[in-house]
């Protein structure tokens, strides 16, 4: 199984990147996130570097901070927490979710725009 594969499941008997993938809008994703890290088990945060422990979610910035702090990890050391792994996968998947939702809403934004 690649990193890239999510086999955890959320509520509903999806995977986390299911979920995201269904989210329409940017709380929407968020509250994926928020119940992903809850759903983590204490033995495997307790194994992340600090600046990769799960931490308050608020808004797509906070996403997009937390997802390159897990890539720069998993790039930065080969040995890293098998965790830090699956979480970079999941939480840049996140972050192009909102980049594509946040997109969207911009293009809708534009057109209302330009038709008044």
């Amino acid at each position: 199984m690649s990193i890239l594969e999510f086999p955890q499941r959320g509520s509903q008997g999806m995977s986390w990147q299911e979920r995201f993938d269904l989210a329409q809008s940017e709380p929407e994703v968020i509250e994926v996130a928020r119940d992903y890290l809850a759903s983590l088990d204490p033995f495997e945060v307790a194994q992340l570097p600090e600046w990769c422990k799960p931490r308050k979610l608020f808004d797509a910035s906070d996403i997009a901070s937390y997802a390159f702090d897990l890539a720069r990890e998993h790039t930065r050391q080969s040995e890293a927490a098998p965790g830090v792994h699956r979480m970079a996968a999941l939480f840049v998947h996140a972050n192009i979710r909102l980049s594509e939702i946040l997109a969207s809403s911009n293009d809708d934004q534009g057109g209302a725009r330009e038709s008044a």
